[in-house]
């Protein structure tokens, strides 16, 4: 019996690493949006579009990676909900403003609001996922090591494809968001001398 329980281990193991990773790739999806926010009221307009860009490449390697290997793998294996519909159709409502934004004018009045109803559309969707799909996958019969092999691979390919550094990396880039800022500011602050 050693060998089942080393297997029933390693299998809880997976499917925790697998979670973990979305979970991760929730968490710093969100916390885009929230540093778009924090710049957006610095009024740093160059480096709230960078966060945009990085944000719309990061919900297509997460949307991507769920839909082609996370939701066909538990499909089965939560017969009788209707978990996987829910999230397909939110994945498609964030995909289809993410390609309307991608097809705006950044300085159009309406962008910014856009962006953040995006921000609100996947909030519900994380908060979906994390607190009604999560908890019944605790004795879903999947092979979580090979689903979480597959996901780290093509997520890694994914974020090559679109242009995303290295996810497991924190942004280096707050400091060229922050110098930004202070550039913003010294140029106001010298209008103003100007003025007076």
């Amino acid at each position: 019996m050693p060998h089942s329980r080393t297997a029933q281990y390693s299998a809880v193991t997976a499917r925790n690493e697998v979670l973990g990773l979305l979970r991760g790739d929730h968490d710093r999806v969100l916390e885009e949006f929230r540093e778009f926010d924090r710049l957006e009221s610095l009024a740093a307009d160059q480096a709230c579009q960078r966060i945009v860009q990085r944000t719309f490449a990061e919900l297509k390697v997460l949307a991507s990676v769920e839909q082609q290997l996370f939701y066909p793998a538990v499909h089965e294996a939560i017969a009788g909900t209707d978990l996987i519909d829910q999230s397909q159709i939110e994945h498609a409502r964030i995909l289809r403003l993410i390609d309307q934004l991608e097809e705006a004018e950044p300085m159009q009045p309406r962008y910014r609001h856009s962006f953040r109803t995006l921000g609100e559309y996947v909030r519900r969707h994380v908060y979906d996922e994390e607190h009604e799909l999560y908890p019944v996958l605790s004795s879903a019969q999947v092979d979580w090591p090979s689903l979480y092999e597959q996901m780290t691979s093509r997520r890694a390919e994914l974020a090559e494809d679109f242009g995303v550094p290295d996810l497991d990396a924190e942004h280096d880039d707050d400091s060229d968001s922050m110098a930004e800022f202070e550039t913003v500011e010294d140029e106001r602050e010298l209008a103003m001398e100007g003025q007076h």
